[in-house]
């Protein structure tokens, strides 16, 4: 399969059942995502439509021609600790005309790797799963921060894309643990992400009131503030500070 026929490409980590992080980058903008990369796995996805290949062309770039020729499953048959797999899917040449959703791909290729969490397994393929779905996360932060903002404040970013599905927990006592597990991860990651970088720039409407995004990360703790543009207080949003759990993941991406 050559590179520049590929129009999706599929990136997954699950350990034991649960998606540590779910994409699926398209070329003509369709993007969807849950996840951080961290357990337990989060409820909160979103399905955007961009209209351009921001997310896919860089990613792209990083895929080396090889992996597309020569494609890979192995699978340890017995995993008494639990599993981890990674899957790396590229797809393309639709049959029906179609490149998003509804698209009956032609040509298909990909990594597949399912191993004990024990594993001594060591090929070069697990450091480019790591370094591509790590990529495809940051490339995605901002959007997937911005629908974590819109699920538990109900803050919709002005860079939000006007087509976006956001799919969320049914009560908010779910949606609330999707946002401390989303926290405690984005901060106990090894890539050090500094949220300030995905409120630059933006406003924030929370019923109907436009505000400024603030934000506190530091010490193992977080904290944000939505402010009204107006500086009117009275519709200033409850501070929504938190002090994240010490206590890391069972397992994370590097």
């Amino acid at each position: 399969m050559k590179k520049e026929t590929v129009e999706l490409i599929i990136l997954k980590v699950t350990a034991d059942g649960q998606d540590a992080i779910n994409m699926k980058i398209y070329k003509n903008g369709t993007t969807c995502r849950y996840g951080v990369g961290g357990l337990p796995q989060l409820g909160v996805g979103v399905m955007s439509f961009v209209n351009d290949s921001r997310f896919f062309a860089p990613l792209m770039e990083k895929v080396p021609q090889e992996i597309l020729d020569q494609p890979i499953n192995k699978e340890e048959e017995q995993t008494p600790n639990g599993y981890l797999e990674y899957v790396l899917a590229f797809f393309g040449n639709s049959k029906n005309g179609d490149t998003g959703e509804r698209a009956e791909w032609a040509e298909s290729t990909g990594v597949r790797i399912k191993l004990d969490q024990r594993s001594n397994f060591n090929h070069p393929i697990m450091g480019l799963l790591d370094s591509l779905t790590m990529e495809a996360a940051e490339l995605t932060n901002e959007l997937y921060f911005d629908v974590i903002m819109n699920a538990k404040w109900k803050a919709k970013s002005s860079t939000l894309p006007e087509q976006t599905i956001i799919t969320q927990p049914k009560t908010e006592k779910e949606i609330h643990q999707d946002y401390e597990n989303y926290v405690n991860q984005m901060i106990g990651s090894a890539r050090k992400w500094d949220m300030n970088k995905y409120i630059l720039n933006k406003t924030y409407e929370i019923e109907g009131n436009k505000t400024t995004a603030f934000i506190d990360q530091s010490n193992g703790n977080f904290g944000i503030r939505f402010i009204p543009v107006d500086g009117k207080p009275e519709n200033q949003d409850s501070d929504s500070s938190q002090k994240t759990n010490k206590k890391k993941p069972w397992w994370k991406l590097k």
